[in-house]
């Protein structure tokens, strides 16, 4: 690509070639420069794949195009093709940007499967780091759904419950009565796995997109049976499962015993768990025969208030599976403002600090929630408007891959991050300085720091 010719004849900003020439560039902005290269970096692994797969150009749209959903900050339209072609080719060239980067998700030779397999190597790899340093790698598990509530047509659409339509229809007092049934709307069913460990910040193992209809239908088990499978067949041994209530079933403890790996899910109350002195009762229950074995005061992130809680455990079996003995750890708010927490995983609880480090494992589960809700508020998730489920997919997996990329910035360069919040996205007031993991402010920073090389170098 010649810069200087593009230039000269209209404008093409494209980040790749900005990133070679940058004898003047690094001058006028250190800041995007540092960005470009970053990304660079990381998209190194994978544009080598890429290149053996595709033309030279798509792979430097595959670039461009990464860039281009960095710097785009709009919920509504954030993945719009016409839109993220101005933001590579200049508004004056859009139409010549948006063909781009269909070419490039319209490609046959390549497929989702090539990001899924980029992410699962890096998340290989940083298991094997923390293994290194003594931490437990937790993988969180969890699902969500894209909403499409216009769309009709679009391939892979299902019927999923929509979270936002529940929450527009909470009872307000003195406005109105609710439906009583549940709302559905078209969209696309999200399984997610972060890897993540105590005091780290996660990263992305694996995000799928998956339908109930049509020629793509695909079931959720068979996701997780499929990421198990890879899991031991490539890791083994050493890694904890962390997943909420909705995993909490017999099929649960039954793969993850036949893949021989260590579980931790959120228990059902009503759900039967044999003791060998008390026989077989519902969870609820059974927890109430065992005394707290050790109190501490825990600061709640999510509600921002210190409570005072009290840990209990004992050793358990599944009624389907009696020569599987498994833990179960009872966690109680003391001041009764929260029901108690069921906690049952297949590792061997054999004294407090084991206890306490199932129970802040679990409670690390909410960073897969906070990256549900950050794809849906900053990345744009549920804006595609694709034909094609397969090219959907593509385009997903690069806004995973962005999440991704924040999250690794996050890691290795904080104090590069420091210095961004305070020059471009400066606020004020203690909540924003005092915020452990400012992605919100970093995207916004990110956007302004982007903005400037395009406002310049586009025409």
């Amino acid at each position: 690509m010649n810069y200087d010719k593009h230039k000269k004849t209209g404008g093409f900003i494209m980040y790749k070639a900005l990133l070679q020439k940058n004898d003047s560039f690094t001058k006028k902005a250190n800041a995007s420069y540092f960005l470009l290269k970053k990304i660079a970096v990381y998209l190194s692994d994978l544009t080598f794949t890429l290149d053996n797969l595709l033309d030279k150009r798509l792979v430097e749209t595959f670039y461009n195009l990464f860039v281009a959903i960095l710097l785009n900050r709009n919920r509504s339209i954030g993945l719009l093709l016409s839109e993220l072609g101005g933001f590579i080719c200049g508004f004056n060239h859009a139409p010549a940007g948006t063909k781009r980067i269909s070419n490039l998700l319209r490609s046959k030779k390549w497929t989702a499967t090539v990001i899924d397999d980029f992410l699962f190597a890096r998340s290989k790899k940083r298991i094997e780091q923390l293994i290194q340093i003594g931490k437990r790698p937790l993988l969180v598990w969890d699902d969500s759904k894209i909403e499409k509530h216009e769309s009709w047509f679009t391939e892979g659409l299902c019927s999923v419950e929509s979270s936002k339509g529940k929450r527009l229809t909470k009872v307000k007092k003195g406005f109105y009565r609710p439906p009583v049934s549940r709302i559905c709307v078209p969209g696309y069913h999200w399984t997610a796995t972060l890897l993540s460990a105590l005091g780290e910040a996660p990263s992305v193992c694996q995000m799928t997109w998956w339908t109930t209809r049509g020629k793509h239908k695909e079931h959720g088990t068979n996701i997780i049976f499929r990421v198990l499978e890879k899991l031991h067949r490539s890791i083994g041994k050493g890694v904890l499962h962390v997943l909420d209530r909705g995993y909490a079933n017999a099929w649960t403890i039954e793969w993850f015993t036949f893949f021989q790996q260590d579980f931790l899910v959120r228990w059902k109350k009503n759900h039967l768990l044999i003791h060998a002195d008390k026989g077989k009762k519902k969870t609820h229950l059974l927890a109430r025969s065992f005394k707290a074995k050790h109190r501490k005061v825990v600061f709640d992130n999510q509600r921002k208030i210190a409570k005072s809680i009290s840990i209990a455990w004992a050793e358990v079996q599944h009624p389907d599976f009696e020569g599987s003995l498994l833990s179960l750890v009872i966690v109680r708010d003391r001041k009764n403002h929260q029901s108690p927490l069921y906690l049952l995983t297949s590792i061997q609880i054999n004294n407090v600090e084991q206890a306490w480090e199932m129970c802040h494992s679990y409670m690390h589960r909410w960073s897969i929630e906070q990256s549900f809700r950050f794809c849906k508020t900053e990345l744009a998730i549920e804006s595609p408007r694709l034909w094609f489920f397969e090219n959907t997919c593509k385009l997903l997996g690069i806004v995973a891959l962005i999440y991704d990329f924040l999250m690794n910035l996050i890691n290795n360069w904080g104090n590069w991050i420091q210095l961004a919040l305070k020059r471009w996205c400066h606020r004020t007031g203690n909540r924003y300085r005092n915020v452990s993991i400012p992605i919100y402010r970093l995207r916004i920073a990110i956007h302004n720091i982007l903005w400037i090389s395009f406002a310049q170098n586009s025409g």
